[in-house]
């Protein structure tokens, strides 16, 4: 069985500096420190999952050195999965070199998701059925709806993980929504209102040029109709096709108790009109975690959305841009945001880890409405983070903003599409 805790007075000393330190190191089956290059990965406890499909995030360590690897990198790939548990890990030696031996537990990924999203612009329920491993290949395959203070909504998605190097990932998405929408400014005044139907259907591909950098591009087509005009409504719906294409970067690390990331994306899309009018819109996103010790990380985020033109329905909302003191229902055309802040676990289970976390946020946002205008203020709550259920973090927040004297709360449990 593989196993990568020490079993001698000595490499618990090791064992101690390296949990100091930040690395620790990992052990072949005589508990010794091996030498010598990494040469295959093996996986064990696998049920669902296909070997390929799990082997495929750890492959990266084939050709390293035995002895500069450490098992929060290991860790932190696993995780990175979605859908695997990490348990252990121990290095084998073999006549064609030494063997990276991982041995996993999967994660619950089959579930129905019930779905409330509370806050200052209503709640909405929701009930999604969502396979985070479709076919035991790390896919995700989510079909469900949505009602509530927003209308009515259908979602259905698929997204095809690459398990092979030089495979190229893709993914479909299908909404149907006729929803009441307000437009607000920062003090929750109502500027414009109007019910509207809206189809989104799209069809992207991306490919991993490495371990931590992708591009991607995908295909759009939209339409928007007015069904009622309430007040200052637009006078036009919209037919669109779109054409995205974008680029990211991203790192992943474990410490124990968070998976942080440190992230950069950019994107552009150019909407080439049918009915209504063109426009084109970037979207720059960034994300630096880092723990500073185990079980306490800095994050900041930042985010920032350009859009031309001036037709409403093309408007966004304030989470593009990080943040979350302003109202959910505020609409601005440009977004520049940021976001400071610290998260501190408080309790780890096997279940999972409950943490508080508070931050400083500012945004910068121009737009018809309210012109060009900055906020700040804090934000701060919890966040409930599941091991052995495939699903990411759900939690409860408040945040303030000092320029508009309000407050903003919320509060979701269950996926993020």
């Amino acid at each position: 069985m593989c196993a990568f805790y020490p079993r001698t007075q000595a490499i618990l000393v090791v064992f101690c500096i390296g949990l100091a330190l930040g690395a620790l190191p990992l052990y072949s089956q005589d508990g010794q420190t091996p030498s010598g290059t990494i040469s295959s990965i093996d996986i064990l406890g696998l049920k669902r999952t296909k070997t390929h499909a799990a082997r495929y995030p750890l492959e990266k360590f084939i050709g390293r050195e035995a002895s500069s690897l450490d098992i929060n990198e290991v860790q932190a790939a696993i995780k990175d999965t979605g859908i695997l548990e990490f348990v252990s890990a121990e290095f084998i030696e073999t006549e064609d070199g030494l063997t990276l031996c991982v041995t996993v537990e999967e994660k619950w990924a089959v579930f129905p998701i019930p779905l409330v999203i509370s806050g200052s612009g209503g709640t909405n329920f929701g009930f999604f059925l969502a396979d985070r491993n479709a076919f035991g290949l790390r896919d995700m395959a989510v079909v469900g709806g949505m009602y509530g203070a927003g209308g009515i909504m259908a979602i259905a998605m698929y997204n095809h993980t690459p398990n092979y190097k030089g495979q190229i990932g893709w993914n479909s998405f299908f909404m149907y929504g006729r929803r009441e929408r307000e437009d607000q400014d920062r003090d929750e005044n109502v500027r414009r209102a109007y019910d509207m139907d809206q189809l989104r259907i799209s069809f992207g591909l991306y490919y991993p040029f490495n371990d931590h950098f992708t591009g991607s591009a995908a295909a759009s087509f939209s339409h928007k109709s007015i069904q009622k005009k309430i007040h200052d409504s637009p006078e036009n719906g919209a037919m669109l096709l779109g054409i995205t294409p974008g680029l990211s970067l991203r790192f992943s690390d474990w410490d124990g108790y968070f998976l942080s990331q440190q992230s950069i994306s950019l994107s552009y899309h150019y909407n080439f009109a049918i009915e209504g009018s063109s426009y084109h819109q970037a979207d720059l996103r960034a994300v630096y975690e880092k723990s500073l010790i185990p079980g306490l990380r800095l994050s900041l985020k930042s985010g920032a959305v350009w859009t031309s033109g001036s037709d409403p329905l093309n408007e966004e909302g304030p989470n593009r841009a990080h943040v979350n003191i302003l109202p959910g229902k505020f609409s601005a055309r440009h977004y520049a945001g940021f976001s400071a802040g610290l998260e501190k676990h408080l309790i780890k289970t096997r279940i999972g880890t409950l943490s508080v976390l508070g931050s400083w946020q500012c945004v910068l946002s121009h737009g018809p409405i309210s012109g060009s205008e900055i906020d700040s203020g804090p934000s701060g709550g919890f966040r409930f983070y599941l091991s052995q259920l495939a699903l990411p973090a759900m939690g409860a927040n408040i945040a303030y903003n000092i320029n508009s004297g309000l407050y903003q709360f919320s509060f979701h449990i269950g996926m993020e599409f």
